[in-house]
Formats: structure tokens, sequence, C-alpha cells
């Protein structure tokens, strides 16, 4: 259990660095991050990198603790629980520090912080009931194309940006649209229930 700690503890630290990465005007502390040109004509910042290479990391050691939580015991919950929250946070931090930066619409950060709330909102109204909504295919599609968008973002959407094609944004736009289907399916689910419990 001691392992599955480190790992949960290792990745929290991990994603606070990377978001704090993004978070610090550097340049204010006399600090600059050095740039590099990639095929003639993309400037390409290095703390995103940095930052992409956090992503990809604490990603891995979530697929390690997934595989092991067989073997989770009571007392590691909090800190599970924990850390699956600042998991959300990270993911949603980075799209509001990648909107700000011009990666990305604003809508977009908008659009998923906002389905979350609504689908946290779903599930505390059905748990408050005593029912419990179904998990979403979709939802899962959403999380994995979302997480991939984002990579590729803060990769500069390389090798694809070479060839003009825009690769990370289709992600991100595909993963806001299953956002708004995955929100829609977990309304109608919770409305369904407390009208037959009505």
């Amino acid at each position: 259990m001691k392992i599955i700690k480190n790992i949960s503890l290792i990745r929290m630290i991990t994603m606070l660095i990377g978001l704090l990465l993004l978070m610090i005007p550097w340049y204010q502390l006399g600090i600059h991050f050095p740039n590099y040109i990639a095929g003639g004509k993309i400037i390409i910042d290095i703390k995103y990198i940095i930052v992409g290479f956090i992503f990809v990391f604490s990603y891995l050691l979530k697929l390690v603790v997934f595989r092991m939580k067989n073997k989770i015991k009571s007392e590691l919950k909090f800190i599970l629980t924990i850390e699956n929250a600042l998991d959300h946070i990270f993911i949603e931090g980075l799209l509001v520090l990648l909107s700000f930066h011009g990666f990305i619409s604003p809508i977009i950060p908008i659009v998923i912080i906002a389905k979350k709330i609504l689908v946290d909102a779903m599930k505390k109204l059905s748990a408050d009931n005593g029912s419990m909504n179904e998990k979403s295919k979709l939802g899962y599609c959403e999380n994995i194309i979302l997480r991939l968008g984002i990579i590729l973002l803060l990769f500069y959407n390389l090798p694809f940006e070479l060839w003009n094609f825009y690769f990370a944004d289709a992600l991100i736009i595909i993963a806001t649209v299953f956002a708004v289907l995955n929100g829609c399916i977990y309304y109608f689910q919770a409305k369904n229930m407390l009208v037959k419990e009505q």
C-alpha cells in the first residue's frame, strides 16, 4: 500500500508543478525559458514542453494506480480521493491556462467546467434519492480525447503542425461536443429517475 501512497503523492506534486509553471509570470521575475524553432516556422516555448512531459508522466502514474486499485485498502481512500480531485483541477486548470495563453477558445474550458458541475450535481441528486446514474461510455471517450488534445496542444500539435493539420484543435472540439452530450445524458438520466420515484 505504501507504493500506491507514494505514487499518489508524486502525482499530486507533479500536477501542482505543472500548473505553477504556466501560472507564474516568470518574465516578471527575470526568468526566461528558452525558445526553439521547429520546422522553420513554429516558435516553441520550452515550458509548455516540460508541462507536456509532466502531463504524460502523471497520466502514466494514474494508469499504474488504476491497475493496483484492487489492492487498495480503506485507509488510502482519502489520499486517492484528494488525488482524483486534484486531477480534475489539473485538467481544468490547464484548459483555463491554455485559453489564457491563446491556445484555445475561452468557451472550451467554460463548457467543460460547466458540464463537470452539472454532472456532479446530478450524481449528488441521484445519490440523495437512493439511485445511481449509469456511467456513460461517452464520458470515457471524452476524457481520453480531451487528454490527448491537451498533450498535443502542450507539444504545439507537433508533428501535425508541420503539415498544417490542426489535430489538437480537432480533438479538443470533439471532446467539448462529447462533454455537452455527456452532460445531457446525465441530466436526462437523473430527471427520469426522479420522475419515476414521484
